[in-house]
């Protein structure tokens, strides 16, 4: 009878020394929650760009009746008498395809203007995403840090406890 005793008051002391662990009276561990939220790019926004000024040019129109009252003017000026003609025709051409290269100039200095700021925002929204994912991991590290420590606490004991 004695014996029986024994063991049931042996088991019970054992039952009550690991008792914190099984029944969960114990410290449990915390749980770490990592969640990494994917980062939205900001919207592409085009903005104005600046106007493109031409310098003023002097035309002059030669006609049969003016030509050698130009050529003196040139002459007497020290200039070379050179003259580039263009015809009626050849002057509206120019004058298009100096509207259209002034229209495209404008669209590219606006699309360029739109990438700068485009990718500075994305490259500030992503460091501000990294510098969050570093505090979030610095605070994981530190609650592990914490458990580790809580979990050596524990193992000292169970070094003492002379039933395990």
């Amino acid at each position: 009878m004695r014996s029986i005793v024994n063991v049931l008051g042996c088991g019970l002391a054992l039952a009550l020394l690991s008792g914190c662990s099984i029944f969960g009276g114990g410290p449990m561990p915390k749980q770490i929650e990592i969640s990494a939220k994917p980062v939205d790019k900001p919207k592409l926004e085009l903005p104005k760009a600046d106007q493109l000024f031409f310098k003023e040019m002097e035309w002059i129109l030669i006609t049969p009746d003016n030509y050698e009252e130009v050529f003196e003017k040139l002459s007497a000026t020290g200039r070379p008498v050179v003259l580039f003609g263009l015809t009626d025709n050849g002057y509206e051409t120019l004058a298009t395809n100096l509207s259209s290269l002034r229209a495209f100039v404008q669209q590219q200095q606006i699309i360029i203007a739109a990438y700068e700021s485009y990718y500075k925002q994305s490259e500030q929204a992503l460091d501000a995403a990294n510098a969050e994912i570093a505090e979030t991991a610095d605070e994981a590290k530190a609650i592990q840090d914490q458990n580790k420590e809580e979990e050596q606490q524990d193992s000292l004991f169970k070094k003492l406890n002379p039933f395990d």
